[in-house]
């Protein structure tokens, strides 16, 4: 009886390292896309929000798993660096919004639109293309410990010009 209590728990444990490292190796590739994107951003202190014109990145890559944009925080990072260096509004709160298809971006780009421009309390403003525009962000592998993680597919996009991969200078 004991004698089947470890072979239980070492199947178990077995299993559960077998279910952790599965993701690991199904993952799928990150793939560029077309998307269409706007951001918004807010300043709870003086009241003012900004909302961007809807933008085309031709180069953004999206998580198929999850049809989630990569590294998005990226892109409210953007919009943050623009608010504070261009507009001068200091602690401003920024997000993004994305998707694959045009029109529904747009019906999304209406709808917070209508909901803060009829606010008589808020200074609402779009920021027009001019002004601010979105730039595609690079794809780079994640960093585990020490250690690089770099998928086969991203080996190629994330060393500089001209350099190895291989070959490139770790951190």
């Amino acid at each position: 009886m004991i004698g089947n209590n470890r072979m239980t728990r070492m199947v178990c444990c077995l299993a559960a390292l077998l279910w952790l490292a599965l993701p690991l190796s199904a993952a799928k590739k990150p793939e560029v896309k077309r998307i269409y994107m706007f951001g918004f951003a807010a300043s709870l202190r003086d009241s003012t929000a900004f909302q961007t014109d809807i933008q085309t990145i031709d180069s953004a890559w999206i998580d198929p798993t999850h049809k989630m944009l990569v590294d998005r925080a990226l892109y409210s990072l953007q919009l943050q660096y623009h608010m504070e260096t261009e507009e001068h509004r200091k602690n401003t709160v920024c997000s993004i919004f994305f998707g694959t298809n045009p029109r529904k971006v747009q019906r999304k780009w209406a709808k917070v639109k209508k909901r803060y421009e009829k606010d008589p309390l808020l200074s609402y403003q779009i920021l027009p293309k001019e002004r601010f525009a979105f730039k595609a962000e690079q794809y780079l592998a994640p960093i585990i410990g020490d250690e690089v993680f770099m998928p086969d597919f991203a080996r190629s996009t994330t060393a500089p010009a001209g350099q190895n991969p291989q070959n490139a200078p770790k951190k």
